[in-house]
């Protein structure tokens, strides 16, 4: 076990990849979509003049469009001309030309046929503050707070320090999972004006298990195939510990109940089981190399990019993530399961 540099996460793939590989986190925030109807109905009713939304971790836009739509269109329901600012958020590595493209060009784009809307993207940490204080009235995260801001520690056993056999590596995710969490409330708290709502969809832990162990381990043993293959050294492999985790409800719930944010009121909290949209398709067409191809490629899209800041500045990383891809997917081919995994919902209320 040895201690990572702090390096900065990496967003998402670029080049629009994860707006085309992203149907997993589609199916996801879908159960998050009655929470945020409901607050925008709240703002709406209860502000006047033009509303902030903030959508904290945008990635490339395609799975914010139905979110930022819903909301435009209920905070607007007593005025249909009220002016609203959306600004997205990410990592400054993001794609931010593919966010934009979108808004600009799609027919999705909650831009199209309304007016008065004023998009806009900030490139920096949502574990930092992003807007003036008091200034947001609704903010949005899906997929997205189960990245942690760095990775804590690389194990050799797992792609996933949360799954290694060590009880000190798995201490530190809990650690860093725990600073992380209290650091986003602090900035949300200084940016939501009295009366604000947030709303959050993201990776749980369940009540017996984490979650998520059928595609980690596969992930992390194409990964380990490749090893041993001779494409990877055995440094390389230790860096690409993944900087993710689930959180349980206590964790999610521990700085409320501690009271370290009394002006947050937590409203909601709740953890659902994951849909596995793959899973649905295969069911239906019994297509086992599809399925393979779909989780390989989704992993690609959100786990790539920090796969391939652990490796060596000699490699062809395109080369070494299509190797892994074919691995990854082959596995999962002869292997065909519904996976589990758990998504964390939760309505949170500035009071004052």
């Amino acid at each position: 076990m040895a201690d990572p540099a702090h390096e900065p996460v990496a967003a998402m793939a670029g080049g629009g990849l994860y707006n085309r590989h992203s149907g997993l986190q589609h199916a996801n925030l879908q159960s998050a979509l009655p929470l945020l109807a409901a607050a925008a109905r709240i703002i709406g009713e209860q502000s006047h003049g033009p509303v902030a939304i903030v959508d904290y971790g945008a990635s490339q836009g395609r799975n914010s469009m139905v979110p930022m739509a819903t909301a435009i269109d209920l905070v607007r329901l007593r005025d249909a001309e009220r002016a609203v600012q959306v600004v997205h958020t990410d990592l400054p590595s993001n794609d931010f030309a593919s966010l934009f493209a979108l808004l600009d060009r799609d027919p999705a784009s909650y831009v199209a046929g309304r007016d008065n809307i004023y998009p806009s993207a900030i490139g920096r940490s949502y574990f930092d503050q992003l807007l003036p204080s008091g200034s947001v009235d609704l903010g949005w995260s899906s997929n997205a707070l189960h990245w942690m801001s760095h990775s804590p520690v690389d194990v050799a056993d797992h792609g996933w320090a949360v799954f290694s056999q060590s009880a000190d590596a798995r201490a530190a995710v809990d650690a860093v999972l725990a600073d992380d969490w209290l650091r986003f409330l602090t900035s949300r708290r200084a940016e939501m004006r009295p009366g604000g709502q947030l709303i959050c969809q993201f990776m749980g832990r369940g009540p017996d298990s984490h979650g998520f162990e059928w595609m980690a381990g596969h992930y992390w043993q194409s990964i380990v195939t490749l090893r041993d293959e001779g494409w990877l050294t055995d440094a390389e492999t230790q860096r690409m510990t993944a900087p993710s985790a689930g959180r349980s409800l206590v964790q999610v719930a521990a700085p409320f109940a501690s009271n370290i944010v009394p002006e947050l009121m937590l409203d909601h909290l709740s953890l659902v089981e994951s849909p596995d949209p793959y899973w649905d398709e295969y069911r239906q067409s019994g297509d086992a190399a599809r399925l393979g191809w779909q989780w390989a490629h989704m992993m690609r899209a959100a786990n790539g990019p920090n796969l391939v800041a652990a490796l060596d500045p000699s490699r062809d990383p395109d080369m070494l993530l299509d190797l892994l891809v074919d691995r990854l997917a082959a596995r999962i081919a002869a292997d065909p399961q519904r996976s589990l995994a758990f998504n964390v919902l939760l309505a949170i209320r500035r009071v004052a």
